[in-house]
């Protein structure tokens, strides 16, 4: 379950520095690579080095062909929620990588939409963890020098469950400076 939910939120951090026209080849889809290129024109993001904490709730969580039992059991587990913390460095705040999201650094992901303007982002992206799944994920939200929240959407197709459906929002805010 945890794999998931991170699935989507690993590739939040690509689109955090990330603006408008990242989709260099023209093909109406942004790669994990070209999501980095963006990246590393630096800085854009407004977040402040330090302790984050990043919180992930799941307020609606389906999967049809999942038996009555391990569904009830993995509802409850989603709708628990998830919080991490993680020390963001200044060169994090430059160019953050997916690991400070606590997600995996690859996922098979693509952009299909990359937008931040000012404070406001949108993302959607479909990636491919492994196996047959296929999850298309959509995020739109705010971010601000000591906090974020970004609404998540997320479709997961082949999994054993079958067609999966969360819905949630991610949330992060900054506790202070990193401990020694």
């Amino acid at each position: 379950m945890r794999k998931l939910v991170l699935t989507g939120v690993a590739f939040l951090a690509l689109a955090a520095c990330s603006g408008s026209g990242a989709d260099n080849d023209g093909d109406g889809k942004i790669s994990a690579k070209e999501a980095s290129a963006e990246m590393a024109q630096g800085g854009a993001t407004a977040m402040k080095p330090g302790q984050w904490e990043i919180k992930i709730n799941v307020s609606d969580f389906t999967a049809p062909g999942a038996p009555a039992e391990m569904m009830a059991t993995m509802k409850e587990s989603a709708m628990k929620g998830m919080t991490t913390q993680n020390c963001m460095t200044k060169e994090q705040v430059e160019k953050p990588g997916a690991d400070f999201f606590g997600g995996v650094k690859e996922g098979g992901c693509e952009f299909s939409k990359l937008d931040r303007s000012g404070n406001t982002m949108a993302v959607a992206m479909t990636c491919k963890p492994g196996g047959k799944m296929v999850s298309n994920i959509v995020m739109d939200g705010s971010f601000a020098a000591e906090s974020y929240e970004m609404k998540m959407t997320q479709k997961i197709e082949g999994s054993p469950m079958g067609i999966v459906d969360m819905k949630g929002t991610i949330t992060g805010r900054r506790l202070g400076e990193c401990p020694q």
